[in-house]
């Protein structure tokens, strides 16, 4: 299984039912900010961010499915 990194999805991100989520990474890449059009901002861990291979936040899990996050 391949490790996922938080840079891989750092940047904005269209949402499925419109709007943008924004994902920051600070700069010891150990913590993501997560910006989402309805549920607002969410700091979290790096390591629980990217679990395995899926990211979770606000309790979703997702997989990079080319340029977008499924």
């Amino acid at each position: 299984a391949k490790m996922l990194s938080p840079y891989q999805v750092q940047g904005k991100w269209a949402h499925s039912s419109g709007g943008e989520i924004e994902i920051a990474v600070d700069s010891t890449g150990k913590q993501v900010t997560i910006s989402h059009p309805t549920v607002g901002k969410q700091q979290i861990d790096a390591a629980k961010f990217c679990s395995g291979e899926s990211f979770d936040y606000f309790g979703f899990k997702g997989k990079l499915d080319g340029n977008k996050i499924s």
